[in-house]
């Protein structure tokens, strides 16, 4: 598997600090990549602070021994809660320019007494990030950062937007209030002035914009709880639902102990059928998360969760039994 660049710091970080010579030829079979990209990552790290010397005979980098600095007085829990967050969980897939913060959680790495370092070290490695799917980070990087300096500014944008519900590209002026990522991918909510109200945009579906002058009062009581309200996810309904669902012995208990839902309660039957109610807004979204489950799950109300369950149900039989492609959407 192909290393990302930030997992590639990781790597030549660790190796340097061991104290051995780090050997570019090595280090680049090792990693799969040319002798120009260790020396590129190098430079990220120098730029970073992290100063080394390398020596051209041997062609061997050594992190010089001024860089470390007086430890840090952390607990190795608190060393240990670090690391995890800076050697792991820092993943380019969900924060752009996630080299920048690992290369400041090795500043800090650095500074660690010796035998906590290496004892968080070999605890961590056993630790790995599992796979999941996110939307492409790297369309979005770039407006991020610009609707966060908007937001710390209250800067209107003017965006042109390609809308998924609307079948077409909107322009708007937008008041940005909060950025966020859910749902596999970063969001951006706001006052849309062609729309007048409180709307939701992905990041990734911006074709254009431009960050104005102009700003503007943002509601000092907006929360972004509000805003979602009691939705299953990310679609607030117009209405709140109160839901039941049945799941089968052979799924329930791995329903159970994920926390779905703010308002989810669940009770386990004798016979291992597990009851599982919510408070919902909206019925789409945790329509699509039942039928997830199959013949394994069975809605027992509200009737209009029942009924849309079953004509969904229908339809995809309906698409088997017939060999069908799915329809093309209307224009």
């Amino acid at each position: 598997m192909k290393l990302t660049r930030t997992q590639r710091l990781m790597r030549i970080m660790q190796a340097l600090q061991t104290g051995k010579r780090l050997g570019v030829a090595e280090f680049a079979d090792e990693m799969n990549v040319s002798r120009r990209t260790v020396f590129r990552d190098m430079n990220v790290l120098n730029g970073a602070g992290v100063r080394c010397s390398f020596d051209s005979e041997t062609e061997c980098y050594r992190l010089d021994h001024s860089y470390y600095l007086q430890p840090l007085e952390l607990t190795l829990s608190e060393a240990l809660s670090l690391l995890l967050l800076t050697r792991k969980f820092v993943d380019d897939r969900l924060i752009p320019s996630a080299q920048s913060a690992v290369t400041a959680g090795m500043k800090i790495e650095a500074v660690l007494p010796a035998d906590i370092r290496n004892h968080c070290g070999l605890m961590l490695e056993g630790v790995e990030l599992g796979r999941f799917q996110v939307s492409d980070i790297d369309s979005a990087s770039d407006v991020l950062f610009r609707m966060m300096e908007a937001i710390a500014g209250s800067q209107k944008v003017e965006m042109h937007y390609e809308s998924f519900f609307e079948k077409r590209e909107i322009t708007t002026i937008l008041h940005p209030f909060r950025v966020f990522f859910g749902n596999r991918g970063w969001y951006v909510v706001g006052h849309s002035q062609a729309h007048d109200e409180t709307r939701m945009f992905k990041l990734e579906r911006i074709v254009r914009y431009d960050v104005l002058s102009e700003t503007f009062t943002a509601p000092r009581d907006f929360k972004l709880e509000d805003y979602f309200g009691n939705a299953w996810n990310m679609v607030r309904g117009d209405r709140r639902h109160h839901v039941e669902v049945h799941f089968s012995k052979k799924v329930g208990g791995n329903v159970e102990e994920v926390f779905w839902h703010a308002t989810q309660r669940t009770r386990m039957r004798s016979d291992g059928v597990l009851i599982f109610e919510v408070d919902v807004d909206g019925l789409d979204e945790i329509s699509w998360w039942i039928l997830g489950y199959g013949d394994q799950a069975i809605v027992t109300e509200p009737d209009e969760l029942r009924h849309m369950v079953m004509s969904h149900a229908r339809n995809m039989v309906h698409l088997y039994e017939s060999n069908q492609k799915i329809p093309a959407a209307r224009a």
